[in-house]
């Protein structure tokens, strides 16, 4: 249930990085070009490719041809002293290089970049698994409830879903690694409770750990049980990771379908459809849109 590190980049993170890297290289470039006592102004050309960058990163092919365009003049001018001095034909093919050097990179760099934005927002949009756990995450439980209503209704079919929640507080406490371990650890107890037929969902609404369990072809009996028993197992792990928390607050929760009604489902949906929205508020505005 692991996901590529891909599919877990969001594409704002992955134009941060590039945009870093970017700028590092072309700075070093322009740095090592000083040292090496090149020409000022074939330097100033160089560091022209930063604005063509930065137009491309952020506003793709329109943005990197606009700025491509600008640089061009801009090094036509910083060429202008030596134009007059010594005329233009000493000069032409230089410029023109420069100019299509720039334009090739505020092209191609902005349709790259396109390409990039679009395939990191539909991996984002479409993946299922949360990062945390290794579980299956927000949106996917808010898809498999809404399949699984229309297939209990069509086949006159029963399921549950059952809930354990607790407070996020204490993991504030905890190293970084220290609270990946406990989370990923989580997950794994999850999916050892679970039979192969269920799926076990983790997600965070801002304050509560919130653990959610789909279980195909089960009744209500059998759902109470079921909650009961992991909200034990879950209280007696973190115990045991010396994250205590008083039974008062961890919560139990189990709907049972057509048993309950469709609205104990439908509150549950929407819950963690907020949820999805906290968790990823840039692709659920892009999927939107």
């Amino acid at each position: 249930m692991m996901t590529s590190g891909l599919s877990r980049m969001t594409y704002e993170r992955a134009r941060r990085l590039l945009l870093g890297a970017g700028l590092l290289v072309l700075l070093l470039t322009a740095g090592v070009m000083l040292i090496r006592r090149v020409e000022t102004v074939e330097v100033l050309g160089t560091l022209l490719f930063v604005p063509v960058f930065i137009g491309l990163v952020f506003w793709n092919l329109k943005g990197g041809l606009i700025a491509a365009v600008l640089a061009a003049a801009a090094y036509a001018a910083l060429r202008y002293p030596a134009i007059e001095a010594v005329g233009l034909e000493r000069f032409s093919g230089l410029i023109l290089s420069r100019s299509v050097a720039y334009v090739a990179f505020g092209l191609i760099g902005g349709w790259a970049n396109s390409q990039l934005a679009s395939s990191l927002t539909k991996l984002e949009l479409y993946d299922q698994i949360d990062d945390a756990t290794g579980l299956f995450n927000a949106r996917f439980f808010v898809q498999d409830t809404d399949l699984e209503l229309s297939r209990s209704k069509r086949y006159q079919t029963i399921f549950s879903v059952v809930e354990v929640s607790f407070p996020n507080a204490g993991l504030d406490g905890l190293s970084r690694r220290h609270r990946a371990t406990l989370q990923r650890d989580l997950g794994r107890l999850l999916q050892e409770a679970v039979r192969t037929v269920d799926r076990a969902v983790h997600g965070f609404d801002g304050e509560r750990d919130r653990f959610a369990v789909v279980l195909p072809e089960t009744g209500r009996e059998g759902a109470s049980i079921f909650v009961e028993r992991l909200a034990e197992r879950i209280a007696r792990f973190l115990a045991e990771r010396k994250f205590h928390v008083s039974e008062g607050d961890i919560g139990r929760r189990s709907v049972t379908f057509p048993d309950d009604g469709e609205e104990g489902i439908e509150a549950l949906r929407a819950e963690f459809r907020e949820i999805d929205r906290f968790e990823h508020p840039e692709t659920t505005q892009t999927g939107a849109s």
